[in-house]
């Protein structure tokens, strides 16, 4: 009498989730892997009567719901249900126990090997003789040539090649899960077959390779090869491929009296054998594309993944996957690992310095981990000390035969045994073999950037360009280099630190690096100098201005690096101080102080005094966009007084205007005032342009100040038209602001808010960052005059955004201004007062007399509007102070106005008419924009 069908479908009482659970524990007793008590629990689970399908689903201690899911996102289909795999479990019988097979759903040959996937196991797992007897004759066939297969045992990889699996492999997470969506595509989707990892000496390609077989073996029922290659292996030559064919042919049971003894014969013997198998290859340790080509199977059902350094472009249809360095978290966990390091039980900081210092690189971090496992947890702090000076002591020696030792001591700390970091490096560079290869990556250890690109490479090694070019395409070939874009690319730091090692005195490094030295110069001369500039012949020269001044900001790196470690000269020091002028303007004001510095030292060292005076120009400019008013006076003083004994008039221009900014800022008009007019005088006597529009520039923001907004956009205008004769984009952009501000402050939001967006666009183009903010925040002003208080502060927050991120105190105080009068409009005054009075510290800590009397005249606004009239007159009066001490008639009529409201509020309307009618006076003489609201006011109160 046939026992009782259960509710999962087996014909006896079922174990519960308990007895499950006990089972689980008693196979984990025997010293069992979750993974590996798998098979076993579910083959337990059979014993006591379940249909096979239900004992590995129970086994995974899966739902069926959960099933579903996992199949579903296998197949790529929505469409499979929990109430689907019950179905599956049961057929064929039916509910009543019955055998239906014609009843329910069938499992297909597809649907059966997906499951297999979700349960870790193989499809002829899943099936009984029940199935068997009413599957299709092309699944019992398939039955057939699995078991076969399983019966000659090709599930385990040979042993003497495989290596042992890794001990403490970390992390590595989206590698992995690339690698299984590339095996389940294979698997499920006919996806290529040949795949190709790549990355530098050390990185862990063979230890990721090794976790492949372990997780993916299963998917192959006809087991797995390993075989190293040898490509790089110190003391041992690459293996060839007809040898390897001949031992690959035995593997898979070949007999050796019928393997062919020509090597093409041979191969096409291999890849006949292989035609219907399905297997997991492991070609490890690749030399080169020919020593792996002929090994490649032809087996669409086979997966192989071959590693090497270099990219083995040569194997068309093959898929790479380039393996980089480990990322900070990653990287400090595995040497933990190897140093047995205990979390929270060690000096987190050094730990991070020795991973920066490894260029968190896994077999460097390893061989230093393993070190530090037999020495004092003391160690960690001293080594990481160690290893921080000897990295600087590197990046600051420009002695080529001290660099060389640098760069052995550290490399040396990378060792432990008779393994080390250097090892690996040497057997990379030694198969290059082309002695004009080794020389460029000779040179590139002393590259001063992180980035590379032909064209400094052309001027470094003094080739013609289209000879860089296809160096550089060699090296990363050959696994040196790793694309960032379509024309850079980078080294990894030991790798650079390696060919840094390597200098020969020969190569002529000094001279290399005043060759590169004279190419920035060249750009940077461009990129600062209207017109056409000599350039040397062997280098490229861009087409224009806006090209010099883009390859500038790409650049920046190299060029910072460039002037950083070459010896002291007037290049070197002109280059510095054009690149900061470039940097200042982006934003990057740390960056530009450091060459205005660098600059600075060098003339004076050499007893340059133009150079000089241009550095401390460039300095002063550096510390008044950053808010240190004094210093930077003292700077321009300096400056001013080595031009004028120079009889250097262009540079008396130039500090003059620069001075002439500082003065504008902290109130001095009239200074400001004179400062600009005589550099006006002077550019227009020599001739000299670009210094003409920054005159003009400054004497529309002196006008400004006084309220001639005629004035300004005279100057404005004029300078505009300059600027755009000479092409040069940052004047042009600079100048469309300016006349913007004028427009705005005289009234016309519109035209105005026309030119703001003109110098938005501009800024943008060129990566001013400084005129972007500018222009954000113009468009904060117009928009919120107009009333469009999302759009301003929407402008007002990016232009918060970019002051702050590039310390441009100035301009936060006024993002901040602009935040605050939007908060008010809106009725926050929670969020007005902390912005405004945020906005007149800052002021006041910059010495900025126009931001304070602004700010202080919003927080009145809040006082009046709150009903509280005493600190409301308080603000106000502070306002009025300042404007009529800094000479500002629009402020003083504004501050006045709002004396009066708070006056006649207290019922003291003929103190408030008096004010009113002052303030009309100065507003009729300027032809402010106040008037009209003015003299409706007074109209109201009946003056």
């Amino acid at each position: 009498m046939p026992r009782k069908q259960t509710c999962e479908g087996c014909p006896c009482a079922p174990a519960d989730k308990d007895e499950r659970r006990r089972l689980r524990e008693k196979l984990r007793g025997l010293g069992l892997s979750d993974r590996q008590v798998d098979e076993p629990l579910a083959a337990e689970l059979r014993q006591r009567g379940y249909r096979p399908r239900v004992a590995w689903r129970l086994a995974r201690d899966f739902s069926q719901q959960t099933v579903a899911d996992e199949f579903n996102t296998l197949s790529d289909s929505g469409g499979m249900r929990a109430s689907r795999i019950s179905e599956f479990e049961r057929w064929p019988f039916a509910p009543d126990g019955s055998v239906r097979p014609d009843k329910g759903a069938r499992p297909s040959l597809d649907a059966l090997r997906t499951l297999a996937t979700v349960y870790g196991t193989t499809w002829d797992q899943l099936v009984d003789l029940a199935d068997l007897e009413h599957l299709s004759e092309e699944i019992q066939t398939e039955f057939r040539t699995s078991m076969s297969q399983r019966t000659n045992d090709r599930s385990v990889v040979s042993e003497g090649e495989l290596p042992p699996e890794v001990p403490h492999f970390t992390g590595r997470h989206p590698a992995r899960t690339e690698l299984r969506e590339r095996v389940r595509a294979h698997v499920y989707h006919g996806g290529p077959a040949v795949h190709v990892l790549d990355g530098p000496p050390g990185v862990g390609k063979t230890a990721l390779a090794r976790y492949a077989v372990t997780e993916f073996a299963k998917q192959y029922p006809e087991g797995a090869i390993w075989v190293d290659l040898f490509g790089f292996t110190p003391k041992r030559e690459p293996r060839t491929s007809a040898d390897l064919l001949e031992r690959l042919l035995l593997e898979i049971d070949v007999p050796r009296e019928t393997i062919e003894a020509d090597p093409d014969r041979r191969a096409a013997q291999w890849r006949g054998a292989m035609n219907t198998r399905r297997m997991l290859l492991i070609f490890d340790n690749a030399a080169e594309t020919a020593q792996v080509r002929e090994l490649l199977p032809n087996s669409p059902g086979s997966f192989v993944l071959i590693t090497s350094r270099s990219r083995l472009l040569g194997l068309v249809g093959a898929r790479p996957m380039h393996l980089d360095v480990m990322d900070p978290d990653e990287a400090e966990e595995l040497l933990a690992k190897f140093a047995n390091l205990r979390l929270g039980h060690y000096d987190r900081t050094a730990a991070r310095r020795i991973v920066a210092a490894s260029g968190r690189l896994p077999l460097a971090l390893k061989l230093f981990g393993s070190q530090l496992a037999h020495h004092d947890p003391g160690m960690l702090a001293e080594s990481a000390t160690d290893l921080t000076a000897l990295t600087e002591e590197l990046r600051g020696s420009l002695d080529e035969s001290v660099n060389r030792e640098l760069a052995e001591t550290i490399l040396d700390q990378f060792a432990a045994g008779d393994e080390s970091v250097r090892t690996t490096f040497e057997k990379w560079y030694q198969r290059l073999r082309d002695p004009e290869l080794q020389r460029t990556v000779r040179l590139l250890g002393a590259f001063p950037g992180p980035e590379i690109s032909a064209e400094p490479l052309a001027a470094m090694a003094d080739m013609p360009l289209v000879r860089a070019k296809t160096l550089i395409r060699k090296l990363f070939e050959a696994g040196l280099l790793d694309p960032l874009d379509g024309s850079h690319y980078r080294m990894h730091d030991m790798t650079k630190l390696y060919a840094s090692m390597l200098a020969k005195p020969d190569d002529g490094l000094p001279a290399a690096s005043e060759r590169l030295v004279t190419f920035g110069l060249t750009i940077a001369r461009r990129a600062s100098v209207p017109g056409p500039v000599e350039t040397p012949a062997r280098t490229p020269r861009p087409a224009d201005g806006a090209q010099a001044r883009a390859w500038l900001s790409r650049e920046r790196e190299l060029l910072v690096g460039c002037v950083e470690n070459t010896g002291a000269s007037g290049q070197t020091a002109e280059l510095a101080r054009l690149v900061a002028s470039h940097l200042c303007g982006r934003g990057r004001w740390s960056a530009a102080y450091r060459l205005y510095e660098r600059s600075a030292g060098i003339a004076s060292a050499l007893g340059d005094q133009e150079a000089e005076a241009w550095a401390l120009a460039g300095l002063g400019r550096v510390d008044r966009l950053s808010g240190r008013h004094e210093a930077a006076g003292d700077r321009f003083a300096a400056a001013l007084a080595l031009a004028r004994s120079l009889q250097d008039r262009r540079c008396v221009a130039e500090v003059l205007c620069e001075r002439g900014k500082l003065a504008w800022i902290t109130g001095e008009h009239d200074a400001a005032r004179d400062d600009f007019t005589i550099a006006l005088d002077i550019s227009r006597a020599i001739g000299h342009q670009p210094t003409e529009c920054d005159a003009l520039d400054g004497l529309s923001m002196a006008h400004r100040m006084v309220s001639d907004y005629a004035q300004a956009r005279a100057c404005s205008d004029a300078m505009l038209g300059v600027a755009k004769s000479l092409d040069d984009p940052e004047r042009v952009g600079t100048g469309q602001w300016s006349l913007a501000e004028c427009l705005r402050l005289g009234g016309d939001h519109g035209p105005a808010r026309d030119h703001y967006v003109n110098a938005l666009r501009i800024a943008r183009g060129i990566n001013y960052r400084k005129l972007e903010g500018d222009a954000l925040r113009g468009l904060g002003h117009s928009e919120r005059m107009n009333g469009r208080l999302d759009a301003a502060q929407r402008y007002f927050e990016e232009a918060l955004a970019i002051a702050r991120r590039i310390h441009d105190r100035y301009g936060e105080g006024w993002a901040l201004w602009g935040l605050g009068n939007v908060s008010r409009a809106v009725g926050d005054s929670t969020a007005a007062r902390a912005a405004l009075e945020q906005s007149s510290r800052l002021a006041a800590e910059g010495n900025d007399p126009l931001g304070q009397m602004d700010a202080l005249r919003g927080l009145g606004h809040l006082e009046r509007h709150a009903g509280r009239y005493i600190p409301a007159q308080h603000y106000y009066q502070e306002s009025l102070g300042i404007a009529r001490q800094v000479g500002n008639p629009q402020g003083e009529a504004d501050a006045l106005r709002n004396i009066a409201r708070v006056e006649a509020l207290q019922g003291h309307v003929a103190q408030a008419c008096e004010r009113l009618r002052t303030a009309v006076a100065i507003c009729a003489r300027l032809r402010l924009p106040l008037l009209a609201g003015i003299e409706e006011e007074i109209g109201r109160l009946g003056c």
